[in-house]
């Protein structure tokens, strides 16, 4: 009997949950990327201050609580620390569609930030404890699936209620009414984060187990640190390549709608669908693909294949960020939406890795490293390096497609490179 047939439903019951909580969360962090431009124009604010908003605001509190959430979560009930994680990003959602001005935009992704800091090291070590180590990547597939998908769901979400609400759709709704369409799309990402608490109500989480030989019990917070440390050759340049692919997939997450209302001409409702259909599609395609191939190599390369698979799949990220000479409006959607299909096959592989390597009581630790790196450094300097040269160098807004494709090549190259550096830690077949 396979290893995946002896997973109670339950073990499943709770990817499926988590999966639709990445939906949630991601869609809420990356609704601004969907609405530049009308929230740019209503809220009277620059290209870098847009640029801050996509990312510093969101990463600073993410992260500065990130890291003691993964401490918490390697000790504490997971359920209930999810629960109020998303009861506070989802009305930080919320606020920021009542927004006034940067000062409140930026307030709002900061607690944004905080909520969803939970999610992360709580989700992988819940999966991590119900699953085995070489049957992870399925149902990794399954959960950074809601990662990938929601860009496209946020995406039609937005396209659709900017179509829609300039012809009176939500005017029978009365707290709706006179709202900016892109305020109404913010308020209902905020609302959705109720229907994940209550599938989670029902739901308690799996044991606590280990995989790594010699771990007795689990570290304290000072063996936790040590640890890390005494590994820095395999941490620091995993660490880094985790942050270099963010930089380089950002470019197309945060920068792709404008892209297409700047070069193309889409206006934002036609930018907004036209992603999100792309995106689903990309997104499902890898995680069926990352579904076969994750477990597969595992089965015969341990980590250090994952490893040599991710530095692969970082490569395969660069065409998203070319798509400002895809030669047609179709093949830019095209190139856009890849970038969920690269994200989805790298994310699953990684996050398999992260808790095969690292001792119990510290995997939470080691997951909010991994979102420290992919978000306060990657998924912040991405979007802020493209603001930046499009601004200070170019000059001229019709350029962000040049500054996506140097930011987007330079940092995936890097990427793939420090991937293969971490791969040298792990001994062949390393399990």
């Amino acid at each position: 009997m396979s290893a995946d047939a002896r997973v109670p439903g339950s073990a499943w019951a709770w990817v499926l949950v988590l999966c639709l909580a990445q939906v949630v969360s991601t869609m809420d962090r990356g609704m601004l990327a969907l609405v530049i431009d009308p929230v740019r124009a209503d809220l009277g604010i620059s290209e870098l201050q847009v640029a801050l908003l996509l990312g510093f605001a969101f990463a600073l509190f993410y992260v500065s609580a990130g890291l003691p959430m993964g401490l918490l979560a390697d000790r504490v009930d997971r359920r209930r620390l999810l629960i109020g994680g998303i009861a506070v990003w989802s009305l930080a959602t919320f606020a920021g569609g009542l927004a006034q001005g940067f000062g409140q935009m930026f307030a709002s992704r900061l607690f944004v930030g905080i909520g969803e800091a939970v999610l992360a090291p709580c989700a992988v070590t819940l999966i991590s404890d119900a699953f085995p180590a070489r049957a992870r990547g399925r149902p990794m597939a399954v959960y950074m699936y809601g990662s990938m998908t929601a860009y496209g769901v946020g995406s039609l979400l937005s396209g659709y209620v900017l179509l829609l609400a300039p012809r009176g759709a939500f005017d029978a709704i009365a707290p709706l009414q006179g709202l900016a369409p892109w305020r109404i799309a913010f308020l209902f990402a905020g609302l959705s984060g109720l229907l994940v608490i209550l599938l989670l109500l029902p739901l308690r989480e799996p044991a606590r187990a280990g995989t790594v030989a010699g771990t007795a019990a689990p570290p304290g917070t000072r063996e936790t640190l040590a640890f890390f440390v005494d590994r820095r050759r395999l941490f620091l340049p995993l660490y880094g390549a985790l942050a270099a692919f963010a930089m380089g997939v950002s470019v197309a997450t945060s920068w792709g709608a404008a892209l297409l209302t700047r070069r193309y001409g889409f206006d934002p409702s036609e930018a907004g669908k036209a992603l999100g259909t792309g995106k689903i599609a990309c997104a499902t395609l890898g995680a069926l693909v990352a579904a076969v191939l994750v477990d597969r190599v595992a089965r015969r390369a341990g980590p250090r294949g994952k490893v040599l698979l991710a530095a692969a799949v970082a490569l395969c990220a660069i065409p998203s960020t070319l798509a400002a000479f895809a030669g047609s409006e179709t093949m830019a959607v095209v190139l856009i939406a890849e970038v969920t299909l690269a994200s989805a096959v790298f994310g699953a592989t990684m996050l398999s890795v992260v808790p095969e390597v690292t001792p119990l009581g510290a995997r939470g630790f080691a997951v909010s490293l991994y979102a420290f790196s992919m978000t306060m450094i990657g998924g912040s300097l991405g979007p802020l390096a493209v603001a930046t040269l499009t601004e200070r160098v170019f000059g001229d807004p019709a350029a962000v497609g040049r500054s996506m494709a140097i930011v987007g090549c330079v940092t995936l190259v890097a990427a793939s490179m420090l991937t293969l550096v971490a791969a040298r830690a792990l001994p062949r077949g390393a399990s």
